[in-house]
């Protein structure tokens, strides 16, 4: 009798370090009728790249499975769960709390401004990171995990607010060849795409 696999649980999912990937899947028969003939195995690698012993699913009803594994390392874990004539898989990030030495710093801010961070002092970039820093925080909020797509959306607040620095009025002055002023506009549109999924709801 051929055993087929349906996933019962997503294909992806989003979770933190210390939390348990919980996967449901069903053993069905060519027909489609749940069958608890054939026990699925799982094996699982880690982010470090390392492979579990595969393990079987415990049946919770006849051809209903159900494997939890506890995350215990931050990156893309994934799952592959297999009968001897259908397999399938499924994968989660895991993400851990971001220590104190991995938020951005004045370097990293010299770094993503390149040549032009000489013109500025460490004391310059320092205030500016700060003053970003707060108005990111008042519009995304706090975390434990600071996400990649947050840092670079500081990062480009912070070249942003040194490059207005040079332009109190916020307006780009034209010349004969480009034609008149123009308003430079008052959000970014890049850092508004990188904060958006992270951006706190404002109600009332």
């Amino acid at each position: 009798m051929t055993t087929l696999l349906a996933p019962l649980s997503p294909a992806s999912a989003s979770a933190v370090v210390g939390e348990s990937w919980t996967l449901r899947f069903r053993t069905v028969d060519e027909l489609g009728h749940a069958t608890g003939a054939v026990t699925p195995l799982l094996a699982v690698v880690l982010p470090d790249g390392s492979a579990s012993v595969p393990v079987a699913g415990a049946d919770t009803s006849i051809g209903d499975w159900v494997v939890r594994i506890v995350l215990t390392q931050a990156g893309r874990w994934t799952a592959h769960v297999s009968t001897p004539e259908d397999a399938l898989d499924m994968a989660v990030y895991a993400v851990g709390p971001t220590s104190p030495s991995g938020m951005p710093t004045v370097n990293d801010v010299a770094l993503y401004l390149g040549a032009n961070a000489g013109t500025w002092s460490q004391v310059q970039l320092a205030e500016v990171l700060a003053g970003e820093r707060d108005a990111q925080r008042a519009k995304c909020g706090e975390r434990a995990n600071y996400p990649d797509a947050l840092r670079q959306a500081l990062l480009r607040r912070c070249a942003r607010a040194l490059a207005m620095r040079r332009m109190p009025l916020a307006v780009n002055f034209g010349d004969a060849e480009s034609g008149g002023s123009l308003v430079l506009p008052g959000r970014d549109p890049e850092v508004r795409r990188l904060e958006a999924p992270y951006r706190r709801l404002v109600v009332g």
